[in-house]
């Protein structure tokens, strides 16, 4: 895959590798956020580096894509060190066009703790640099930064919001009723709870999570508030807080049901050649990014199950502070979840009537949308 930049960096004190992907600029600054986790490659972060441009233009942002990754374990002693390096060795693309955040085995709160040691305000210096009125859109984003829902940052529960939006636009779409679609998730941490609880709330029967230590399933769904006191901040639920009558199988296991929508919410190409055989759902809505390999989407796609795209389907995540600088959001829970929800659910009904129109995949249909976006203009998709 093709980037407008790649570097490739090594770790003085460890040895460690890291790379920083930016796919695309787009007047002049890109975006996305960094991750650590041992076995990151350089094709990984330049895959999730295209997807968060294809995610910026399908929110109508105009800004690129890029990614961050570094290969070493985040729960190692050392790693916020490796971590303060990394960002030490990228300052110039911090302070000129790159705007970044957490992403899996990062944190927000080290990653602005890093940039102002460096000497940064924050960590999208590189955006702020391109904006008139910067010190009015600063204080909005302070604020919408300090959000809480339920006792937890708007930044924990934002991203599953929209995924669970995409789900039940999706179920809409295929003629099933939210109170009688079941729904298996991998991954419990950030996204995969937030998706839980909001698709639990609507009313939906979330039947199968897994964490680092297997799968949790319930026939006739799950407690899922429960389920969000038993986890940890890493999204490891004690299985002693449980049910007795929940079943606890092994990792794997969160593919096995038949459900209507299933959910990889936490590694890449979680879903390849080797397990895709395994899948019986209807839907999948990538709460991950890129955790469908190319290669078993077109086996899936070929039994009709629809896939709902990361870009799509997560990207609340990267929108939730774009709107805010771009569309004047007012920074309070019920104008960014309003805004959110109303836009998501248009471009989804408008993907999923395109793909049934012109025998597409939600995906052909997603691209199509991206495309026709006013500053597509400039070529972003070969």
């Amino acid at each position: 895959m093709k980037s407008y930049l790649v570097t490739d960096w090594t770790d003085p004190a460890t040895g460690a590798k890291g790379y920083l992907a930016i796919d695309k600029l787009i007047n002049g600054v890109s975006g996305g956020g960094i991750r650590m986790r041992e076995g990151v490659t350089k094709e990984e972060v330049q895959r999730l580096a295209h997807t968060m441009t294809l995610k910026m233009i399908g929110l109508d942002m105009p800004i690129g894509g890029a990614k961050a990754g570094i290969d070493y374990p985040s729960s190692a002693p050392d790693s916020k060190e490796v971590l303060h390096r990394f960002l030490e060795a990228h300052q110039p693309y911090l302070l000129h066009m790159w705007a970044t955040s957490e992403d899996m085995g990062t944190t927000k709160e080290s990653i602005v703790k890093i940039v102002k040691d460096l000497g940064l305000h924050s960590p999208v210096d590189a955006l702020f640099n391109t904006l008139e009125n910067k010190e009015e859109l600063i204080t909005n984003l302070v604020s919408a930064l300090s959000l809480k829902v339920d006792g937890a940052p708007i930044t924990d529960v934002v991203t599953g919001y929209g995924v669970a939006i995409a789900a039940l636009e999706a179920l809409k779409s295929i003629n099933i009723e939210t109170k009688t679609a079941k729904i298996s998730i991998q991954g419990f941490g950030s996204v995969g709870a937030s998706t839980a609880k909001y698709l639990y709330e609507a009313g939906a029967k979330v039947v199968a999570v897994s964490d680092v230590n297997g799968t949790i399933y319930a026939e006739n769904g799950l407690d899922i508030r429960c389920l969000l006191k038993a986890k940890d901040e890493k999204g490891t639920i004690d299985r002693t807080k449980l049910p007795s009558d929940y079943q606890l199988e092994d990792g794997s296991y969160w593919l096995v049901p038949e459900v209507d929508v299933l959910i990889p919410a936490a590694i890449a190409d979680a879903i390849q050649t080797g397990n895709v055989s395994q899948v019986k759902a209807k839907i999948i809505v990538e709460g991950a990014n890129i955790p469908v390999t190319k290669e078993a989407e077109e086996v899936l796609t070929e039994k009709g199950v629809y896939i709902i795209p990361d870009f799509i389907a997560n990207s609340t995540g990267a929108g939730f502070l774009g709107i805010i600088v771009y569309k004047n959001v007012s920074p309070d829970l019920n104008s960014i979840f309003a805004f959110l929800k109303e836009h998501l659910s248009n471009t989804l009904s408008w993907i999923l009537e395109k793909a049934k129109e012109e025998k597409l995949s939600p995906r052909q249909a997603a691209l199509l949308l991206v495309k026709e976006r006013e500053f597509m203009k400039e070529g972003v998709i070969k």
